[in-house]
């Protein structure tokens, strides 16, 4: 075989269909089952109501299968599979399937639930937001909750993967909301999806009734009308709620120093920071890639590339002293320290990590020469 000739499967895999699952705007959706490894999968049939529709929504079904294709999130729903033919404008999706109930009829059977279920909500809106990818049609029965309660994301039909801040409003639907003032000004950016999450919870709380809710302050900034008001990321969002879940977690003396001894050695490295630099979020990610530089200098009393330390919680541009040291020791503590955590903790002690490097001097891109 030859780089770049076709790779033919000639068997065909078979399913058993179950049931009906239900016809939407711009698909035919069914139960069925793999008998081979025993799983059921759900399909997603591209079939609009209007026969008239189906080149004009092709492009969003293509979108669609490549979004998920782009997300791998335990609160997103998965997709295994897809199947296309453009000359017949149609397609399949085959993707996991959720035994799960409505978020707004989840939460009024399990009310104290609800403070993790928007957590869990907000965690994966935020993981889209770092994919760059919109879901512009939320709604109650776009998320559905698992019976183990586990967020689960779907329906991204009117998806759309953006490469600036702020796109146009192209297409307008059926909001179940209240609109924002972002419409006047047809913009439709993750700012927008902030809101009509926070509409959505807004009407949950209400239904539920005489609730407590921890985030009601963060609810409120979510749900400005006013665009300019509005908190500004879904990223903005969990940082304030970890802020929030702080206070309750206790560190030992010794948890501090070794997070203190790591952070300012690491910190003084650095003179300034791009504007729109991005904190890597990934914790499983920030520890395998520790434990690599870790091994690599065990050897050594202090790190030899700063650049790849730096790397490893920062994705943009900086400028930073190549000659700093920041010794091993704290580094490998430090690690150890983040290994042995609960999730919580760990979520809290990168968020104090964040904080160090919001107070490094900021420069916009453009302020440099060239």
């Amino acid at each position: 075989m030859n780089q770049n000739d076709p790779i033919v499967f000639l068997k065909t895999k078979d399913f058993k269909f179950i049931k009906e699952i239900g016809q939407g705007g711009t698909g035919r959706t069914i139960l069925m089952k793999d008998e081979a490894i025993d799983e059921i999968f759900v399909c997603k049939k591209y079939s609009p109501y209007n026969e008239d529709d189906k080149g004009l929504y092709y492009d969003y079904f293509k979108d669609e299968i490549k979004i998920l294709y782009k997300t791998n999130h335990a609160n997103i729903v998965r997709v295994f599979n897809y199947y296309l033919y453009p000359e017949e404008t149609t397609g399949f999706i085959i993707m996991e399937y959720i035994d799960g109930k409505q978020i707004d009829k989840y939460l009024n059977e399990n009310p104290d639930h609800l403070e993790d279920i928007f957590l869990q909500t907000i965690e994966g809106f935020k993981h889209l937001e770092e994919k760059e990818i919109l879901h512009r049609d939320i709604r109650p029965n776009n998320i559905l909750i698992t019976e183990s309660g586990i967020v689960k994301i779907i329906d991204f039909g009117f998806g759309k993967q953006v490469d600036a801040n702020t796109v146009n409003k192209s297409i307008t639907l059926n909001w179940r909301f209240s609109i924002p003032k972002d419409f006047e000004e047809e913009i439709y950016n993750h700012k927008t999806d902030i809101y009509f999450i926070g509409k959505l919870f807004e009407e949950i709380i209400s239904q539920i009734g005489n609730v407590n809710f921890k985030y009601s302050h963060i609810l409120k900034k979510m749900i400005a009308i006013n665009y300019n008001k509005r908190i500004n990321s879904f990223f903005d969002i969990y940082r304030d709620m970890l802020n929030d879940q702080s206070i309750d977690i206790q560190f030992t003396i010794g948890e501090k120093n070794i997070y203190q001894n790591f952070a300012n050695d690491f910190i003084k490295i650095f003179t300034t920071i791009e504007d729109n630099l991005t904190y890597e979020t990934s914790l499983d990610k920030i520890i395998r890639n520790l434990e690599e530089l870790n091994k690599n200098s065990m050897l050594e009393n202090i790190i030899q590339d700063n650049a790849k330390l730096t790397r490893i919680f920062l994705i943009g541009k900086y400028s930073y002293f190549k000659t700093k040291e920041i010794k091993v020791t704290y580094v490998s503590a430090f690690l150890d320290l983040l290994k042995k955590s609960t999730e919580d903790k760990r979520k809290i002690i990168l968020n104090n990590l964040w904080i160090r490097f919001d107070s490094i001097q900021r420069f916009k891109d453009d302020d440099l020469p060239f």
